[in-house]
């Protein structure tokens, strides 16, 4: 196979400039470890390394794309630039909060429907009080209370995390 004697310069070339799907099978060969060591090293969570491989192997072909061999840079290097900055700003993306379900969340804390329901729905915009009845109190899935409302389910998980915020400085 006559790849395996070619250098990074050479299958980026013929990429390019003929479309060659065998020499970036062999790029991808070359640089999947490389992909999966960025995602261990970046501590990326189990559930999330498929989504972060996928991504890797995106940046790849924008690398291959962008690739500009006059600034002095090896392929590897470059690549290396791109693939780290593309994980930071996934990782940045990702959500600093997890949502469940259950809506059980105020009984963990021993919350008590009577007094500190008061204190919680005053201070909660009209837009919240109903996410409170919906989701805490008839206990419906986010999506139910999404068909609803005729919202996105962001605006409603954005909400459930401002009441749920609310709460915890009641607290």
């Amino acid at each position: 196979m006559i790849y395996k004697i070619m250098n990074d310069y050479e299958l980026v070339y013929l990429i390019r400039t003929q479309r060659d799907s065998i020499a970036f099978d062999f790029l991808f060969l070359k640089y999947k470890k490389f992909i999966w060591k960025y995602i261990h090293l970046m501590r990326i969570e189990y559930k999330e390394q498929d989504d972060f491989f996928q991504e890797g192997i995106l940046t790849l072909y924008k690398a291959v794309e962008t690739f500009d061999e006059s600034k002095n840079k090896t392929f590897t290097r470059y690549f290396e630039l791109i693939l780290r900055r593309h994980f930071y700003h996934l990782i940045y993306k990702l959500p600093k909060y997890m949502l469940y379900e259950d809506s059980n969340f105020m009984s963990c804390f021993g919350y008590e429907e009577k007094t500190d329901d008061i204190d919680l729905i005053d201070s909660c915009s009209l837009f919240e009080k109903s996410i409170y009845q919906y989701y805490f109190i008839e206990k419906q899935a986010v999506q139910k209370i999404s068909d609803k409302l005729a919202c996105e389910p962001k605006k409603i998980y954005n909400a459930i995390f401002r009441i749920k915020e609310k709460y915890k400085n009641m607290i």
